[in-house]
């Protein structure tokens, strides 16, 4: 079963307005590309991008036309209606993209160099703050290593202390048993000297 004469004429204008579409998409990533100021590479992986959407979306436009078969009239009045746009509306967007590019990019400049101050301060203070927190830091564990040192110094002198104390109460003892030998012995020459 053929396609009639009217449905193909319908067909083709409504593949006019699909390439008038495709055309403002192109355009689309065209302005996104003269604010990105794209290298090479950027722009062919763009057009396949590009090229892939428009293939995916011919095939969609013919499946309820047509089941799913693409015809050359389609792909032509899509061809004519993307060029129509290029040719008309196409180049004057062409001109106030390059031109809004170009004030967008003026304008992310000036938000970079805003931005740039804005984090430079905030590094700034934040290094200030760790710095401060590192110095008080430091102070805290010299106050602890101090503190800790004390410690062990107070723990050394009760210790000698104790020492001292033991070896005098030792030398005392010493000294009571020497007196009391002494004075055993003493008794005793005394009683031998009587007896």
């Amino acid at each position: 079963m053929g396609i009639s004469l009217s449905a193909q004429t319908a067909y083709f204008l409504w593949s006019l307005v699909l390439g008038a579409a495709l055309g403002v998409l192109y355009d689309v990533i065209r302005a996104a590309r003269m604010v990105l100021r794209a290298g090479k590479i950027h722009v062919l992986i763009s057009d396949v991008v590009f090229f892939a959407v428009c293939g995916v979306v011919t095939s969609l436009f013919s499946l309820p036309f047509n089941k799913g078969d693409v015809r050359a009239f389609i792909l032509f009045g899509e061809a004519v209606g993307f060029l129509a746009y290029r040719l008309t509306l196409g180049s004057v967007m062409g001109k106030v993209y390059a031109f809004s590019a170009k004030k967008i990019r003026t304008f992310v400049q000036k938000i970079r160099k805003i931005l740039q101050i804005f984090f430079n301060y905030l590094l700034k203070s934040i290094a200030y703050l760790l710095y401060n927190v590192g110095v008080i830091i430091d102070k805290l564990h010299r106050y602890a290593a101090e503190k800790k040192q004390n410690h062990r110094a107070e723990r050394s002198k009760r210790q000698r202390r104790r020492f001292n104390k033991d070896k005098y109460h030792e030398q005392k003892r010493n000294k009571k048993t020497a007196y009391r030998v002494k004075a055993k012995t003493r008794q005793r020459r005394r009683a031998a000297e009587r007896g």
